[in-house]
């Protein structure tokens, strides 16, 4: 029967407190370099604008320049706190800074990329339009985020139990890092568009966009469910949490990278040849991953 010191989260001597704070700086540390370089994208078209942009489109942008500023300075403060307190680091104020630096930064992500999807869609539809679709995919993650998910009860050791999350958190923090750069390049040739892309393939892009933005919502979802349950944390439940955002996630950066692929092709070839060609490579990985299944 443990003692009731091992159940106090500071006086215990397991190194469980410093797993949690491991999972959660290197949250902090992918998303502060994701960030950094989605403002490398948004302050490109800054510099370099449209010339069809207006006043309030550049306005609209410069919020979206100040969105990722604050976000990758929230996700570089944990680190910042960590370099100062490290001799006498109280695990448990160093948490709850981290769940708030980290929410912080992540809304102010979503932010900026709803801005941005905004100013995409803004050059082909009414203002009111633009904007209103591009919350639908910030509706669908809060609709991921609230919906409830059953778990099982597993048992297994304390050790083991953080493995395993941090596994599953690790593949998270490296699909949200890449997928926010994916973003970021979409959303720079959407800006931008080619001078011989024609209505359908500015649908398709902006179909790209949609995928990748969920997606990383979807990669980025973990953190927030572990920010906002780091203090009693279900281990099995974040588990099975995780994968299933996984999925989602992956099946969009997939969508996304089809899209691109085919709009690739389809300048040099004609449409149903393009992305016939353009889903090989998923054919491909489709067979291996049923192969490897069964």
């Amino acid at each position: 029967m443990p003692s009731q010191a091992d159940d106090d989260p500071i006086k215990r001597s397991s190194t469980e407190p410093y797993d949690r704070v491991g999972a959660s700086l290197r949250w902090s540390q992918i998303l502060g370099a994701a960030s950094s370089i989605f403002f490398g994208f948004l302050l490109n078209i800054a510099v370099n604008p449209p010339s069809y942009f207006h006043f309030s489109d550049n306005i609209i942008l410069l919020a979206a320049l100040y969105a990722m500023t604050v976000a990758t300075v929230m996700f570089i403060m944990p680190v910042i706190y960590h370099l100062i307190h490290y001799r006498q680091l109280d695990v448990e104020k160093f948490l709850l800074k981290i769940k708030k630096y980290t929410l912080i930064g992540i809304f102010c992500v979503m932010l900026a990329m709803y801005l941005g999807l905004g100013l995409a869609l803004d050059s082909k539809l009414p203002g009111e339009i633009a904007y209103g679709l591009a919350s639908l995919p910030f509706i669908f993650i809060c609709f991921e985020f609230f919906r409830k998910h059953s778990t099982n009860s597993i048992k297994s050791s304390s050790t083991e139990h953080y493995d395993r999350m941090g596994a599953s958190m690790r593949w998270c923090q490296i699909l949200a890092t890449a997928s926010s750069i994916f973003f970021g390049f979409l959303l720079n040739i959407a800006v931008n568009p080619p001078s011989y892309f024609r209505f359908f393939d500015n649908v398709i892009l902006l179909a790209a966009l949609y995928a990748v933005t969920v997606a990383t919502g979807m990669f980025a979802m973990p953190v927030i469910y572990h920010s906002t349950h780091y203090h009693q944390l279900d281990v099995n439940r974040f588990l099975l949490t995780t994968k299933g955002y996984a999925m989602i996630g992956i099946f969009c950066l997939m969508v996304a990278m089809y899209l691109g692929l085919g709009l690739a092709l389809n300048s040099k070839l004609p449409i149903l040849i393009a992305y016939g060609l353009a889903s090989l490579p998923f054919i491909f990985i489709f067979l291996r991953f049923f192969k490897q299944t069964h």
